[in-house]
């Protein structure tokens, strides 16, 4: 089942869904860790994992590489992988990397820009395609192929409102393209949320919008968020993290704020959240924000088994529920 599938579902049964987002090792000696955050996240009650694809325009492998990965863990999950325009430089790269997609059984894909590669950008970044191409190209593929792919695009409610307009305007052709869903950027206001929101309604769009979060753990995270991603954090949450006297309080009071987000998206109509790991700490903070929210993080906790591994039917279990 795709992440698109399961989304409708739970919106039917009057539920939210909630999935998780890693990145890519930098090289093979690192994907351990990347084996570890996916083995701690086994036995989480998620719909979906993304892997993103170079964030920040560092050279990372690709999403692709880890896919075994996330499967030998989580063999029923929908995966995303981001796929973007800074790296397809022709037809044939495109399509390789759909097929390999499609042989892996990847069922969802975020198509976005991807940001330049720092002082390198003209010497390494392709941007062959639009993102509107991409979409169009995805689309022919899946439809010639029969590959049951779901398309989402980015969404951007951190741009400020008079450039909402233009950005519609623009995701309404990538709908109309194929894509079928919205991703949206990090999310640390909800005002920002809504009013993203309101304007694609405004402008004929009616896709699900899955808002993406990040545990707002520390200043140090914070302000990469408003120096490097122009994500604004506000000014309140920055004080008091600034004002915390040890990490574990700044910590306590980051989860906070940050299940403050996540409740006010939710009471706002957001189908769910997309959460966003950076490093391995960010799974427990994960998993106390979805215990404060919606009472349970893994699937043991939800049917309140206590040892799932003296469980006779513990692997058929597994498989069922995820």
């Amino acid at each position: 089942m795709a992440l698109l599938d399961i989304l409708r579902a739970k919106a039917e049964a009057g539920e939210r869904i909630f999935t998780v987002e890693i990145s890519p090792p930098a090289t093979y000696k690192t994907i351990v860790k990347t084996d570890e955050m996916v083995r701690a996240l086994k036995d989480f009650d998620i719909a979906g994992i993304a892997v993103t694809n170079s964030t920040g325009g560092s050279f990372r492998m690709n999403p692709l590489a880890v896919v075994e990965t996330i499967r030998a863990w989580r063999p029923e999950t929908p995966i995303l992988v981001h796929l973007t325009a800074r790296d397809e430089g022709s037809l044939r790269s495109l399509y390789s990397r759909a097929d390999e997609m499609n042989r892996k059984s990847v069922s969802d894909v975020l198509v976005l820009r991807g940001d330049p590669t720092p002082h390198r950008s003209r010497e390494v970044d392709a941007f062959k395609f639009s993102t509107l191409e991409l979409v169009q190209l995805l689309r022919a593929y899946r439809d010639e192929q029969g590959y049951a792919l779901d398309i989402f695009v980015a969404g951007h409610p951190e741009y400020p409102p008079h450039t909402l307009s233009k950005h519609m305007a623009y995701q309404r052709r990538k709908i109309e393209a194929g894509a079928q869903g919205i991703i949206a950027n990090i999310v640390a206001d909800p005002e920002n949320y809504v009013r993203y929101a309101e304007a694609a309604l405004a402008h004929g769009i009616a896709v699900p919008i899955l808002p993406s979060v990040i545990p707002l753990t520390s200043v140090r995270r914070c302000h990469f968020l408003e120096t490097r991603l122009h994500i604004p954090v506000p000014r309140q949450i920055m004080e008091r993290l600034d004002a915390a006297v040890h990490p574990e309080d700044a910590t306590r009071i980051g989860l906070d704020f940050t299940i403050g987000i996540v409740e006010r998206l939710l009471r706002e109509g957001a189908p769910g959240v997309n959460f966003n790991l950076i490093f391995p700490h960010d799974i427990s903070s994960v998993a106390e924000l979805l215990r404060a929210v919606r009472g349970h993080a893994t699937i043991w906790e939800k049917y309140k088994i206590e040892d799932p591994e003296e469980i006779e039917y513990y692997s058929q279990l597994r498989s069922r529920l995820l």
